[in-house]
């Protein structure tokens, strides 16, 4: 075979294990630098202040937290946790649990109920606000003529253990209850913002009068 033929017969093979070099790049080789979360942490440090990772580690805390380990997620001192937070339990963000070895600090549920209504107040039109409070009262009236009950509690009441689309309508009939105060509650907060924004243009106005 001419050397011609050989290095045709070479390119058309697919490669080997072995022809292939291995990565020499610690990025691709999935190799994490060892001061990766100091790079992070001194990044999110000059970006935020104490007091906004404070808040920030808080919020997204379900298991009250103690005061050493805010400061260990907020990447700063006990000293300086204690300073911001009480601002927060005072303002009724934050809750204050003491269970006589420790303090424990976690975001407040009514607080997280507040802000879930919130969002949705800013997500959602007035128009689909108001189309969604119609189509959950529609399907709660369904399901008291269907079951002629007035609550959920009457429908629980009346039904066999083995009802499994009874049971499965129970749940629906007290998700649509519970989603229908929140929107009711978010129509309310988006009505009162947009007065508190009109009163606020027309104050606006008659100052540059």
């Amino acid at each position: 075979m001419s050397n011609d033929e050989s290095d045709r017969g070479d390119s058309d093979r697919p490669p080997s294990v072995a022809d292939v070099e291995p990565f020499e790049s610690e990025a691709l080789s999935g190799n994490v630098p060892d001061d990766l979360n100091e790079a992070v942490t001194a990044e999110w440090k000059a970006s935020n202040t104490a007091f906004q990772r404070i808040h920030t580690v808080l919020e997204n805390t379900y298991e009250p937290k103690t005061t050493a380990e805010v400061a260990d997620a907020a990447a700063t001192t006990k000293p300086t946790v204690r300073k911001h937070v009480e601002p927060l339990v005072e303002a009724g963000l934050v809750e204050e649990r003491d269970d006589g070895r420790a303090t424990r600090y976690a975001w407040s549920e009514t607080q997280r109920r507040v802000n879930r209504v919130a969002d949705l107040a800013e997500r959602q039109s007035a128009a689909d606000l108001d189309a969604k409070v119609r189509q959950a009262k529609e399907r709660i009236a369904e399901l008291r003529q269907r079951y002629d009950a007035d609550t959920p509690n009457d429908l629980a009441e009346s039904l066999d253990s083995d009802d499994g689309e009874g049971w499965d309508d129970l749940a629906t009939w007290r998700t649509l209850k519970a989603d229908l105060k929140r929107l009711q509650a978010a129509q309310s907060m988006a009505d009162y913002l947009a007065d508190a924004d009109a009163t606020a243009g027309r104050r606006d106005r008659s100052n540059h009068a």
